[in-house]
């Protein structure tokens, strides 16, 4: 094999690079494990286990006169203030898709609102805690494609419970 060519290839023969026996049995493995694991994501899998997780979070359209909603949640810290609950990792241990994916279950039972308080009260002990959470959308209504107007809308309100698990 001379140099340039791909490791598992073979000597030209009539102006084509054939792969080796080694060469197709790694690549055949490895196309084998990625078919593998893309099939069992898509069809067991949940967004944890990305790459490999099912793609329906970017499988929808939006109907053009329809509507676009965008969850989010409010908090009133100790200090008096209404802050927007940074829903990422490093704010409150959670992605805001992670909130949706649980937004049936948290407006039938707005206490799961608290596990947000009890991770804000543990990533940043310093700052001011939340004691009264709203979980909101923000929705877009389309015409034609169009912002045709804004409102917002009242999921669920959970007041936290002082010393309590949220």
């Amino acid at each position: 094999m001379s140099a340039g060519r791909g490791a598992g290839a073979t000597a030209p023969v009539g102006g084509v690079v054939r792969l080796s026996r080694a060469g197709l049995a790694w690549r055949g493995a490895v196309l084998l494990a990625g078919t593998l694991l893309v099939t069992y994501g898509t069809a067991r899998g949940t967004d944890d286990l990305w790459p490999f997780a099912p793609m329906s979070q970017f499988a929808f359209g939006v109907d053009l006169d329809g509507e676009i909603r965008s969850t989010y949640v409010d908090a009133l810290t100790t200090e008096g203030d209404v802050v927007r609950v940074p829903l990422s990792p490093r704010g409150v241990g959670v992605g805001r898709a992670e909130v949706e994916g649980q937004l049936p279950s948290i407006v039938a039972d707005p206490s799961k609102l608290g596990a947000l308080a009890v991770a804000q009260r543990r990533l940043h002990p310093d700052e001011p805690q939340y004691v009264r959470l709203w979980l909101r959308q923000e929705v877009t209504r389309l015409r034609g494609g169009r912002d045709a107007g804004r409102s917002d809308e009242l999921l669920a309100t959970w007041d936290v419970v002082p010393g309590g698990q949220g």
